[in-house]
């Protein structure tokens, strides 16, 4: 991150905004004043009234908060702290660096619906279950990846590090409280996972997002779905008072079945079966450094927990 400028940057263009997330294009549907609250080579992040997050991203891939970059910029815009950042349905302009991302509302990109059929039940648990041992071969020590041996009853349970015993057994728990009892049952274990872990989306939130994201991207049992939104609002309005501001937006966009696209890709290529074991784990690898695989042990939670139940 850069520090203020001594003197105003003469740094000018113009992008346009290959495509907006749904979540981002609510956002800008009205003119506000935001700031940057971080950068990376990847893009920034900036943060609006309300605790809303837009992440302006260099790269292609598409999400909720997510305005996709056209040309993307040859370096990383050159911008710092606190920086102020104009929002306007057409226009976000960053006045201090003389950049301005235009922005064409048909653009606005929405996850697509869910896979139709899905696998059947004892496929997909013996795909999940192949799946994660080839994330715990490949990813052996990566966030909350230890853990999946427990979550999934696999045989051969490493011995899960001491910074993760803490987590272990919120995990275990939620995992057996989460369908066999009321949904607001399992809040203390949810409020435990929360905001635990380092960076803007700890591995905690991570799990949580995972979980809400297949939660909404699943058919449910009519108890079940009757219960969710209540559930999944104490969820969004805990994620807002206790975690970081970029986990609360992304947990939010999870309640509504929606992620980045990756996260998308990895949910539904093994809800579904349409893709291989490798692309799902290229999606999962491609999204931050941890937090796909991070995100799989909430969606492997949740798919054991309804095999469990069913």
């Amino acid at each position: 991150m850069l520090k203020p400028p001594t003197s105003p940057l003469r740094f000018t263009q113009t992008f346009h905004a290959a495509a907006i997330g749904h979540k981002a294009a609510e956002v800008t549907a009205a003119p506000a004043t935001g700031r940057v609250t971080g950068s990376t080579s990847r893009g920034v992040f900036i943060l609006v009234p309300e605790q809303r997050v837009i992440f302006l991203s260099y790269e292609p891939h598409r999400g909720p908060q997510t305005v996709n970059l056209d040309p993307p910029p040859a370096q990383a815009l050159p911008v710092f702290q606190g920086q102020e950042v104009n929002l306007a349905p057409d226009e976000i302009g960053l006045p201090e660096l003389n950049a301005h991302i235009l922005i064409d509302r048909r653009l606005t990109w929405r996850p697509p619906a869910p896979p139709e059929p899905l696998r059947p039940a004892g496929e997909l648990a013996a795909a999940l279950r192949s799946l994660a041992r080839r994330v715990i071969e490949t990813r052996r020590g990566a966030g909350l990846v230890p853990l999946l041996p427990f979550i999934l009853d696999l045989p051969a349970r490493p011995t899960v590090p001491i910074s993760l015993q803490p987590t272990i057994s919120a995990v275990l728990l939620l995992k057996q409280n989460l369908l066999t009892r009321p949904l607001e049952a399992s809040l203390p274990q949810v409020k435990e996972l929360m905001g635990l872990g380092r960076g803007l989306t700890p591995s905690g939130d991570d799990l949580i997002t995972g979980l809400l994201l297949i939660f909404n991207r699943i058919p449910l049992r009519q108890d079940i779905r009757a219960q969710l939104p209540a559930f999944a609002q104490q969820i969004i309005e805990l994620a807002y008072a206790k975690t970081t501001s970029l986990s609360a937006n992304l947990i939010e966009a999870a309640v509504q079945g929606s992620a980045d696209e990756r996260l998308l890709t990895a949910a539904d290529g093994l809800l579904g079966g349409a893709l291989s074991e490798a692309q799902i784990l290229a999606s999962l690898e491609a999204y931050g450094s941890s937090s796909g695989f991070d995100a799989f042990a909430g969606m492997a939670l949740l798919i054991e927990a309804l095999r469990a139940a069913a």
